[in-house]
C-alpha cells in the first residue's frame, strides 16, 4: 500500500481500483486503460501528489494515441488553467449555456431592491430568467461551500424583489450557481431548500458541468496538448473559447492570425478535429 497525497494536503491510500475507473470513465480501450494504470502504477513513490498521477496518466494516454480520453481525463485540470491564461470563466459558461439554446449577458450591473449587483450571467431560455453566479476555482481540492449558495440565493431574492412588481404573472425567474468544483454537503442541502440551481464538478448527474461540455464536445481550447502559454494568451486575447473553434482556420492562417509557430498550429488543428 502506498500513501499519496490528495490537494486537500489529505494523505490516502492510492486505491488502484478507483484510478483505473478514472481513466475507464474518460474512454479509453480497456487494454490501453490497464496499460496506463500498470504505468502509472510502477511510477507513485510514497507521498506522490494526485495531481502529478493525474499528469501521468494523461502523458500516457497521449502517447497511446488517445487523445479524446486524455481530453476528458484532463478536463477539470484544463478548465482550471482558463483563469491564469487570461480567459474569464463566466464568458466560457454562457458560450456552454448559449450551445444549449440560452441567451445570455455577461457582466450585467442590476438594481436590486436595496443595491445594484453586478450579475455575472444573465441567461433566458423558453420564458425562463437565470440570475448565475458563475464561482471559478483554480486550485484542486477546493470546494464551492454554502456561504457562496446562501450569497447566491440572497442576491437573487433581493433582484427578484425589485422587478416583479413590474412583470407579467407568468415570468418565472431562478438562482442558478454555476461552479467548476464540487459542492459541500451543506451547500447542496441548502440550495435544494431554497430552489438554487446548482451545476458543479460531477453534480448533477448527467448535467454535470462536465456533462454539458463532453455532451457537446465543448472542450476549452487549453486541453489541447499542443498548447502553450503564449497560444492561451492569444486565445484569451480573441476570445476563443473551444477546441472546435479552430477549426474555423486553415494551418495558414491560425499561424498567421495569432502569430504562432506553424508547427504548433498544424499539431492544434489536428488535435482539434481529433476532439470533434
Amino acid at each position: 500500500m502506498i500513501d499519496i497525497r490528495k490537494a486537500s494536503g489529505e494523505i490516502v491510500i492510492f486505491d488502484r481500483d478507483k484510478f483505473c475507473q478514472s481513466v475507464q470513465k474518460a474512454g479509453a480501450l480497456e487494454h490501453i486503460v490497464q496499460k496506463v494504470c500498470s504505468l502509472v502504477e510502477r511510477e507513485i513513490t510514497p507521498g506522490t501528489s494526485t495531481s502529478k498521477i493525474s499528469q501521468k496518466a494523461t502523458r500516457y494516454l497521449l502517447r497511446e494515441h488517445e487523445l479524446l480520453a486524455a481530453a476528458r481525463y484532463n478536463l477539470r485540470n484544463a478548465i482550471m488553467q482558463l483563469g491564469p491564461a487570461g480567459f474569464f470563466f463566466e464568458e466560457y459558461v454562457a458560450a456552454i449555456l448559449r450551445e444549449y439554446g440560452y441567451v445570455t449577458k455577461i457582466r450585467q450591473i442590476v438594481q436590486g431592491k436595496c443595491i445594484a449587483h453586478e450579475v455575472d450571467i444573465l441567461a433566458e431560455k423558453n420564458g425562463a430568467h437565470y440570475i448565475i453566479e458563475a464561482k471559478y476555482h483554480n486550485e484542486r481540492g477546493v470546494k464551492s461551500s454554502v456561504q457562496v449558495a446562501m450569497y447566491t440565493y440572497a442576491r437573487f431574492l433581493d433582484i427578484k424583489e425589485a422587478h416583479e412588481e413590474f412583470e407579467s404573472a407568468h415570468q418565472s425567474h431562478h438562482a442558478w450557481l454555476i461552479t467548476n468544483t464540487k459542492f459541500t454537503l451543506d451547500a447542496l442541502t441548502y440550495a435544494e431548500c431554497r430552489g438554487v440551481k446548482v451545476t458543479g464538478w460531477q453534480y448533477p448527474i448527467q448535467e454535470s458541468l462536465e456533462d454539458l461540455i463532453v455532451n457537446k464536445s465543448l472542450y476549452p481550447v487549453t486541453v489541447l496538448p499542443t498548447m502553450n502559454t503564449y497560444v492561451r494568451e492569444q486565445f484569451a486575447l480573441q476570445k476563443l473559447y473551444f477546441a472546435r473553434d479552430i477549426l474555423a482556420f486553415s494551418q495558414q492562417d491560425l499561424a498567421k492570425k495569432f502569430q504562432i509557430n506553424q508547427r504548433i498550429a498544424n499539431g492544434l488543428v489536428k488535435e482539434a478535429y481529433r476532439l470533434v
